[in-house]
Formats: structure tokens, C-alpha cells, sequence
């Protein structure tokens, strides 16, 4: 697929399931993720992935360190990590220095959507959530992260179990106008 069909025809896939990209393809996704734009060359990025049981882990993770006060959440926490065979964990690794933590943050976001064009580009659906989990500064610490660390998003990635979803068609002048000074 062309980068430009690629780009225009991605879309979420909220329901996924096996098989997950293979090694060599999970390798080219995460190129593509390490190619997103950069302020100062910085690489303000971390990447974990989270597949197998360790995705069971994850969920008791979310339960345990944001101890849900309803069972229908809990059961929520339980279950999100399982919608997918691959969770990838991008996280903004802020540097301090002239770059704004900001811009350290949208060039990590950057990085998600470079790898969610390539799982579709590949043949594969993901799709990126946040949710409290990913604000969480308990969660930040059980997984390893640095309190300056800032988890921009949680890549769902597997084969989507809808397919041919269709893409939704936007009027370019809704989103665009000319700036004349």
C-alpha cells in the first residue's frame, strides 16, 4: 500500500484480535514510530510493548493502582488490555532543555500515528486509547516510568475483526481556509 492511500484510507479498529504483527513486521512499525517529527532531535520517545499474560498483568495493574470504585469498572480495567494481542505503551521521555515539554509530548503522538499508518499499511488494525490509565501518575510508577514521563497513549494493535470499515469522507472546507495576512 502507498504511503498516500495508507494515510487517507486509516481508520480505528475498535475490535481486534490474533495474529499480531510478526516480529519483522512489529520491527517496521516501530521504524516507522521512530521517523515522527523531532525538535532538536531529542527522541523523546519510549515504547513499551505488552503482549501474552503480560497484558493480564497490565490489567490487575490498572486495578490495582487506580482501585476502581465500581465493579463495572474494575470489570472495564480487566478487560481493556485484552482487546488487543499487542498493546504498544508510548511514552514522551521529556528532556529538559530548550524544547518545550509540549512539543516533546506531540512529537511522542507523532510517533503513534506514524505506527498506526504502518500497522495499516501492513494489513493490520490498531487503535489508540488514553483514558485515566494513561494520566495515572501510579500507573506511570508501576510501570517504570519517570515522574517527568508522560504516557501519550496506549497502540491497541492486532488484526481487526471488522473489516472494510468504511472511512468517513470530510468536506476539506469544513478544516481549511486561506490566511491572507
Amino acid at each position: 500500500m502507498d504511503a498516500l492511500t495508507a494515510l487517507q484510507t486509516r481508520t480505528a479498529a475498535p475490535r481486534l484480535t490474533t495474529p499480531a504483527p510478526n516480529p519483522e513486521q512489529l520491527e517496521q512499525i516501530l521504524k516507522a514510530g521512530l521517523r515522527a517529527p523531532d525538535h532538536g532531535m531529542l527522541r523523546p520517545w519510549r515504547f513499551l510493548l505488552i503482549e501474552g499474560d503480560a497484558r493480564l498483568k497490565l490489567a490487575q495493574l490498572f486495578v490495582d493502582t487506580t482501585q476502581p470504585d465500581t465493579e463495572e469498572r474494575k470489570q472495564k480495567l480487566l478487560t481493556t488490555p485484552l482487546r488487543a494481542p499487542l498493546i504498544i505503551v508510548a511514552v514522551a521521555t521529556i528532556k529538559e532543555g530548550k524544547v518545550r515539554a509540549s512539543e516533546q509530548v506531540c512529537s511522542a503522538a507523532a510517533a503513534i500515528q506514524n505506527m498506526s499508518v504502518a500497522c495499516h499499511a501492513l494489513g493490520y488494525g490498531s487503535i489508540w486509547l488514553t483514558g485515566g490509565v494513561a494520566y495515572d501518575p501510579r500507573v506511570k510508577v508501576a510501570l517504570g516510568l519517570k515522574e517527568t514521563d508522560e504516557i501519550v497513549g496506549y497502540l491497541y494493535v492486532g488484526t481487526a475483526t471488522v473489516q472494510d470499515r468504511p472511512v468517513p469522507q470530510h468536506n476539506l472546507q469544513d478544516f481549511v481556509q486561506q490566511w491572507n495576512g
